[in-house]
């Protein structure tokens, strides 16, 4: 039995199959029209993931967090509180590796691992696994949707992982947004000040601009 079989049947003892396995056309992978939405990679993280819920409870916003596995792991109390707070959790790999560079040993448990993390963590599965730089092939896709599960693009860069600078974070952002703009952003590994500094004004400039906030990687209604 294939690595991605055997999880699945494993999984399956935990969930059922029918709940399991999310297809393309299942979820949203962009924000709603009239609005954008905040998505958050390579946490969780003890110092910067609760600035950044701090902040978007203060605007009453959800966003979506694509987390990786070892962090999810070693900060489980964030990452229900990321759910408790009404935010998507979703996986960006176990170790955040250019999933089109490793064995194929190695891309089974990337993709794999996470997902029973995630379960064993807040009894949910994620929905989507955004691959790590915006790397993918159709293999590394195919294993993605192999464990019932949807590859996702990184969408508008916002550079915040350059530290540019808070002005030049915002700047970029807010001239690029639009409807239905999925906008990226860290909150992990180390050093987003500015990202947390940033978020309070690409909030507000966005809401200037007449567009709202939703989530993606959610289940389409």
């Amino acid at each position: 039995m294939s690595p991605s079989k055997w999880f699945l049947a494993i999984l399956c003892c935990l969930i059922p199959c029918s709940a399991y396995a999310i297809t393309d056309n299942q979820v949203h992978k962009l924000a709603e029209k009239g609005t954008v939405a905040l998505t958050f990679d390579d946490g969780p993280t003890e110092e910067y993931t609760p600035k950044i819920l701090a902040i978007l409870k203060k605007y009453n916003i959800k966003a979506t967090f694509f987390m990786v596995g070892n962090n999810a792991k070693n900060h489980p109390d964030m990452v229900k509180r990321v759910l408790a707070e009404g935010h998507a959790v979703n996986s960006h790999s176990l170790s955040h590796p250019m999933l089109t560079k490793v064995s194929d040993n190695q891309l089974h448990h990337e993709v794999e691992d996470p997902q029973v993390i995630i379960y064993k963590i807040i009894g949910q599965k994620p929905n989507c696994l955004r691959y790590p730089f915006g790397a993918s092939n159709q293999h590394v896709r195919d294993v993605i949707r192999a464990n019932g599960i949807v590859p996702l693009a990184m969408g508008f860069n916002s550079f915040d992982y350059d530290r540019p600078g808070v002005d030049k974070i915002v700047s970029w952002v807010l001239k690029n947004a639009h409807s239905g703009q999925v906008i990226l952003m860290h909150d992990g590994f180390n050093k987003r000040e500015q990202t947390v500094a940033a978020l309070p004004l690409i909030i507000e400039g966005i809401k200037k601009k007449g567009l709202g906030f939703s989530q993606i990687c959610v289940v389409a209604g």
